[in-house]
């Protein structure tokens, strides 16, 4: 090793020792801590904004609320989230996240063989998200936020695991045999939209487009069904819901081109699980 190596060696080797000596630091950078002190004020203020939602739903959402919570100038906190439509972009990031990993944790729970339970899986894990975070799921699928507009570049990556997942899901199923296409009643010659292309970016044509209909009609169901489970009467019209529920995803999962017998099982009572139903907890 020349002198010079070995110098730059030395110097990098004991460069933190020394600085920590001048600063009376033994643990962590001043950068790191800030860095800290910041991920700390994010998370305050996201748990305030999430009870605000809970509460009283987008629209009681509240920046300058939040910071007489935490006892600081509203000013302050716009160093973090510069404007409301900021704010609600990172809860609905988080809430994206969240449906995405309790999809995923359900059919990574199931045998990669068993195409059927895997999609009834799925399904009963988007209920169970949704019925143990209604602000949540009102914020990705309620009333929309008057003049919000999500930015792609904020909520798109996290949408976009959601999709990817259900696709996945069923695109094993289509190669496996354990789902045929040409079952379904959505037409072979369907265009995708926009919004289809921006959220799946380059893997858009990764799948025929009469996949993306047969994915995105089943989803426009599930959603439906638990809205009106959520926000409707449909809790109080059937005194279980979770009975009715595993009849629906059967009913989709025909419509998908699913195997009738593999569904029928898939739905069995006990082949997925279920949480009560709003009218009952």
């Amino acid at each position: 090793m020349s002198d010079s190596v070995a110098s730059r060696a030395a110097l990098t080797k004991f460069a933190p020792i020394t600085r920590m000596r001048h600063t009376g630091l033994m643990t962590v950078s001043p950068a790191t801590r800030r860095a800290r002190q910041r991920q700390a004020t994010v998370t305050e203020i996201k748990a305030l904004a999430r009870a605000q939602l809970a509460a009283g739903g987008a629209g009681a959402v509240n920046l300058r609320a939040i910071a007489r919570e935490m006892g600081t100038a509203s000013s302050a906190l716009f160093r973090y989230f510069p404007s409301h439509s900021d704010l609600i972009s990172a809860l609905l990031a988080d809430a994206y996240h969240a449906h995405a990993d309790a999809l995923a944790a359900a059919v990574s729970a199931r045998p990669p063989g068993d195409h059927a339970g895997r999609w009834a899986a799925l399904c009963s894990a988007y209920r169970q998200w949704s019925l143990s975070s209604p602000a949540e799921f009102a914020l990705t699928h309620g009333t929309p936020v008057p003049g919000y507009q999500a930015p792609m570049e904020v909520t798109g990556p996290a949408a976009r695991r959601t999709i990817t997942t259900a696709l996945g899901v069923y695109a094993a199923a289509v190669a496996a045999g354990a789902a045929d296409p040409a079952r379904s009643p959505v037409p072979a010659c369907l265009e995708t939209g926009p919004l289809w292309d921006a959220l799946l970016a380059e893997r858009a044509h990764d799948y025929e487009p009469r996949l993306a209909g047969i994915i995105l009609t089943a989803w426009a169901s599930v959603i439906g069904y638990l809205s009106a489970e959520i926000f409707g009467s449909l809790a109080r019209l059937a005194a279980d819901t979770g009975p009715l529920y595993r009849a629906h995803i059967r009913i989709i999962m025909t419509g998908m081109g699913y195997d009738p017998g593999l569904a029928e099982t898939a739905t069995a009572p006990g082949g997925t699980d279920l949480v009560p139903g709003p009218a009952s907890r």
